[in-house]
């Protein structure tokens, strides 16, 4: 996974990939498979946004991000590929 998201995954985000927190997008305690098409890295900020500040992620097949915050808007980053290192 390291060589896919050389930082967080969420968009212009440049904590790097070592000081990220593996999340999986359908949450693990929802049934969410530990399984690399469920899973992305997120610095600890993001993480929070995620379980606490209602952000909603959905990872396409080509893990493509689209976030959904609590107000309804979206971000949509990726396919990972297309980032730098």
């Amino acid at each position: 996974m390291r060589s896919v998201y050389p930082t967080c995954a969420l968009p212009d985000c440049t904590v790097p990939f070592g000081r990220c927190e593996i999340h999986h997008v359908h949450w693990w305690e929802h049934d969410g498979l530990t399984d690399l098409d469920n899973l992305v890295p997120t610095c600890i900020k993001h993480h929070h946004r995620v379980h606490d500040g209602g952000w909603d992620l959905h990872l396409a097949p080509d893990r493509t991000l689209t976030t959904t915050l609590p107000d309804g808007s979206t971000v949509t980053t990726g396919p990972p590929q297309g980032r730098a290192a």
